[in-house]
This record gives C-alpha cells, sequence and structure tokens, in this order.
C-alpha cells in the first residue's frame, strides 16, 4: 500500500451489470443498518463485494497538483475522431517521416479536412484516416481506425535514438499505452489497469503516474483512463493537444502549463489513408 495521498484527489464509482443492486439497496436488503447520506463502513463494502463478485470498483483519477491532466484530454465520443482512435506522439521524424512510418504511401499524402475525418467510418476492413502535426521537436499523429499492432510501430518510428508514443482508444479491441525509445518498448500497459505494466523499464514512468494521481503499486482500476493515458504522452512529451472546439485558445494552455509546446490542431493538415491491408 502506498503512502501516497491519492485518497484526496481521486473519485470512485461502483461499475455493476444491470438487475444488481446498488450497494445501499444491498445493503438495508441484508441487514446492514447505515446512515442514508453517511460513510458506508468498510465491512459492508467487502460484504457487498462478496456477495456480489461481478461488480468492482473504479477511481477516476486527476493530477496531483501542475501540470497536463487528464482533464485536458477529456474528448467527447462524438468528436471528430470518434470512440475509435489512436495518438501517436513521435520524437524526431518529421510529418512525412511519421506517415511513411505509419505505412502511407507518398502519391496519398495530401491535405485531410475536418470535415474529412469526422464523416470517415471506422470498419474492421477501412483502415485508418492519420493527420500529422508538428510540435517543436515532436510530430503528433491522429489516426482514426483500428491497427492491429501499436508495438511494432512505436518500436520501428521510435529506431536510432529516436521516441514514440502510442496511446489507442477502442473498447472493442482494447486500450493500450505503449512508450519506445531507441526501437524498444521501455513500458507498456493498458491504460485501464496501470498496475500491469511491461516493457524493459516498466517502473520508469511512476513519477509520472504519481503525478497523474495513479498509485503504480496498487491494483486500482482507472476510470478515465485514456484521458489519463494522453496526459501521461504530455508529460513524457512536452507536447499538449488542445481541443479546439472546447473555444480555448493556446494562449490559454500556454500560461496553464508552461515549458510546454502547445499543438493547436489546423483544421486541414497533412495527413493520409492508409490501406489495413499494409
Amino acid at each position: 500500500m502506498s503512502d501516497f495521498p491519492f485518497h484526496r484527489m481521486r473519485m470512485t464509482r461502483l461499475v455493476r451489470p444491470a438487475g444488481t443492486p446498488g450497494l445501499r439497496e444491498w445493503a438495508e436488503a441484508n441487514g446492514h443498518w447505515i446512515v442514508a447520506r453517511g460513510r458506508i463502513p468498510f465491512h459492508v463494502y467487502e460484504a457487498y463485494f462478496a456477495a456480489n463478485p461481478e461488480v468492482y470498483e473504479v477511481v477516476r483519477v486527476f493530477a496531483q497538483g501542475s501540470g497536463v491532466g487528464p482533464d485536458v484530454y477529456d474528448w467527447p465520443e462524438d468528436g471528430p475522431l470518434g470512440p475509435i482512435y489512436a495518438i501517436v506522439f513521435v520524437r524526431g521524424l518529421d510529418e512525412h517521416e511519421v506517415l511513411h512510418g505509419l505505412g502511407a504511401e507518398a502519391q496519398d499524402v495530401r491535405l485531410v479536412s475536418d470535415e474529412e475525418v469526422a464523416a470517415y467510418r471506422v470498419t474492421e476492413i477501412s483502415g485508418e484516416i492519420v493527420r500529422v502535426a508538428r510540435a517543436e521537436d515532436w510530430t503528433v499523429a491522429e489516426c482514426k481506425g483500428r491497427r492491429g499492432n501499436w508495438r511494432e510501430s512505436v518500436e520501428s518510428l521510435s529506431q536510432d535514438g529516436g521516441e514514440a508514443i502510442a496511446v489507442q482508444r477502442d473498447g472493442t479491441a482494447g486500450d493500450s499505452f505503449i512508450h519506445a525509445v531507441n526501437g524498444q518498448v521501455v513500458t507498456s500497459f493498458t491504460p485501464s489497469r496501470p498496475f500491469d505494466r511491461q516493457g524493459s523499464a516498466p517502473d520508469g514512468l511512476n513519477e509520472h503516474l504519481c503525478a497523474l494521481g495513479i498509485d503504480p503499486a496498487a491494483g486500482d482500476i482507472i476510470d478515465n483512463a485514456v484521458p489519463a493515458a494522453l496526459a501521461l504522452a504530455s508529460r513524457i512529451s512536452g507536447v499538449v493537444i488542445i481541443d479546439t472546439v472546447a473555444n480555448v485558445g493556446p494562449e490559454a494552455f500556454a500560461r496553464e502549463f508552461r515549458g510546454l509546446a502547445i499543438l493547436d490542431p489546423e483544421p486541414h493538415r497533412l495527413g493520409a489513408m492508409i490501406s489495413s491491408r499494409r
């Protein structure tokens, strides 16, 4: 158990299948007296989970102090990228090199509009629509679609002294966070389960995780997992992607996150359609 005071900066909720009684409802039906609006005793929690093993608790985390937090990336599902996407941060390669590294053919690289991305429909065989933008030494790619193996991509993009981070959001195929340096994955995990980390240095990002309110030693399941993983990528890269839909200008972000590169994506950006058969 960690001594870090995570409980001060997070909230929890229970996830339960339809038809499973809530905690207070179950407690009342099973003879556990609790105050209507008071704190529920720990032994009642234990009894409830023992009687309802399909129920689990998730933790919503917040940044501990200054810096980029999950709230910056709390993007709506009906946004241009939709519910299935990946954001890739690459250090040391330009826009064309990143697109090529992701599988784009030179003749397919062109300007892609916000409207085209929003209209793109993700299917099992459709491939991806990818757009890139530059922020100092980092190139950021937004990928709408489904890719089979991001590990191979980040390893390839980070070769020869480079660095790459991929954060994937895909409720069907699975979310993922992968950080590679010099062609090798150093830390990877499922964003909702950061306690189960792999790679050559699975504890290398523990300081960043703590700063995001995530206890690396606890078995917490994270509720706002993908936003937290994107905030982690921003803390590693020093690049913050701002949501122009929120009508918050880059000047406000620059004042809040001093010393970080603010990426304010243009409505038309260099990109490509990448076939799933690459």
